[in-house]
C-alpha cells in the first residue's frame, strides 16, 4: 500500500505555515485519536500486521521472478552484465527526500481534483486499518515493508516487463495507472497513479533498482510522520512559538521542493549519461 496522506478542499490551500498544514489536508488528522494509541508495538490492529507479513512472503517469488527475467533480458543483450549501477550515500538522502516531496505535493493536486470529486473511501478505509496504532508498527509495516514489497511486484516486474515490449515513458505511464488502479479508489488512483510513473522513470534513470524503494519509503514515512507532527503543530497556534513553527514548516516545504526539482534533473542527466535499459 503506497501511503497517502488525506487531501482536503482544496478551497482551503491558500494557507501557510502551521495553518497551511491544517488547511491543505497534507496532514491526516483521522489516523486515530492519540488516546487510543498504543505506545510501542502492540497487536491491537492485526491487519497492520497481516498486510506486512503478506508483503513480507511476497518479497520472495517476486525477487526470484525478477532474477528470472534478469538472465533472460542478459542472454538476450536487452541489458547490460554486470548490471545497473551503484548509488551513493547522498543519492540515497537525496531519494528519500524526493519521495517525501512527492508525496507532499501530489497530494496537493489530489485535493485540488477534490473540489469536483468527492470521495470518502480512502478516510474509511485508513481509519478502519490504523485505529489503535502505533506509529512505529506503522512505520515498519506501512513504510518500509510495503514498499518493498510493492516495488519488487510494480517496478521490477510489471515495468521492466513492460519496458521489454514498449518505450520507457510509455511503460512508466502504463506500470503507474496499473498501480493507482491497483488501490482501488479515487485519492490513491490519482496519487499512487503519479508517484508510480515517476518511480519507475526515476528507476530506469538511475539504473538502480533500489532507487524507486528509497522513493517510496520516503514517501510513506513522510506522510506518516507528518501524521504524527501535526496536532503538535496545530497545538502552537496563537502560542508564543506559533512564527518559529511557521517558519519551519514553510522552510520544509522549500527544501521538498528542491528536492524533487534537484532529483528529476540529477537522475535524468545520469541516466543519458550511462544509456538506459541498465536493469
Amino acid at each position: 500500500m503506497i501511503f497517502s496522506p488525506e487531501p482536503s478542499a482544496p478551497s482551503e490551500l491558500a494557507g501557510k505555515g502551521v495553518e497551511g498544514i491544517k488547511s491543505s489536508g497534507v496532514i491526516s488528522l483521522h489516523l486515530s485519536d492519540p488516546g487510543k494509541r498504543s505506545p510501542c508495538f502492540s497487536h491491537a490492529n492485526d491487519r497492520i500486521w497481516q498486510s506486512g507479513i503478506t508483503g513480507m512472503i511476497t518479497i520472495v517469488p517476486a525477487v526470484y521472478l525478477y532474477r528470472k527475467d534478469r538472465d533472460r533480458r542478459v542472454f538476450g543483450r536487452l541489458v547490460s552484465n554486470p548490471p545497473g549501477e551503484k548509488l551513493n550515500l547522498g543519492e540515497c538522502g537525496l531519494l528519500l527526500l524526493f519521495g517525501a516531496g512527492l508525496a507532499f505535493y501530489v497530494n496537493l493536486f489530489v485535493g485540488i481534483l477534490q473540489i469536483f470529486v468527492q470521495d470518502n473511501t480512502y478516510q474509511n478505509m485508513m481509519e478502519s486499518i490504523t485505529t489503535g496504532y502505533s506509529l512505529w508498527e506503522m512505520i515498519l509495516w506501512m513504510g518500509i515493508v510495503a514498499p518493498l514489497a510493492e516495488e519488487t511486484i510494480f517496478r521490477w516486474l510489471m515495468y521492466l516487463r513492460l519496458r521489454d515490449y514498449m518505450r520507457i515513458p510509455a511503460a512508466a505511464i502504463l506500470s503507474g495507472v496499473i498501480f493507482g488502479v491497483f488501490h482501488g479508489n479515487f485519492v490513491q488512483i490519482i496519487y499512487a497513479g503519479i508517484l508510480g510513473a515517476v518511480m519507475a522513470y526515476i528507476l530506469e534513470m538511475s539504473g538502480n533498482l533500489w532507487s524507486s524503494v528509497l522513493l517510496h519509503i520516503g514517501a510513506n514515512v513522510f506522510s506518516l510522520l507528518l501524521t504524527e507532527a501535526a496536532p503538535k503543530l496545530l497545538a502552537l497556534e496563537g502560542t508564543p512559538y506559533a512564527a518559529m513553527a511557521n517558519t519551519a514548516v514553510l522552510t520544509l516545504y522549500g527544501i521538498l521542493l528542491a528536492a524533487v526539482i534537484f532529483g528529476i534533473f540529477h537522475f535524468v542527466k545520469k541516466g543519458k549519461k550511462r544509456g538506459y535499459r541498465a536493469i
